[in-house]
């Protein structure tokens, strides 16, 4: 089992096209079977993806559907 850290949810949503490379290896660990995550990183991800200082941020209904994407 491997654990996913919030840097990982964090790539994998990024907009900014500035890091493809880090989009895609995210996107490639993200479809992986054997990942765990915590309560806390989830709740650090959702803070930092729709943080309104952050160019690319997340509205709150594009943070909660992602599990279902």
């Amino acid at each position: 089992m491997r654990f996913v850290d919030t840097n990982i949810l964090l790539y994998a949503v990024r907009r900014a096209a500035e890091e493809p490379r880090k989009k895609r290896r995210a996107l490639e660990l993200l479809d992986a079977t054997d990942l765990a995550l915590s309560v806390q990183v989830l709740q650090e991800f959702y803070w930092q993806a729709t943080r309104p200082t952050r160019p690319w941020n997340l509205t709150y209904q594009e943070a909660v559907a992602l599990p279902e994407a």
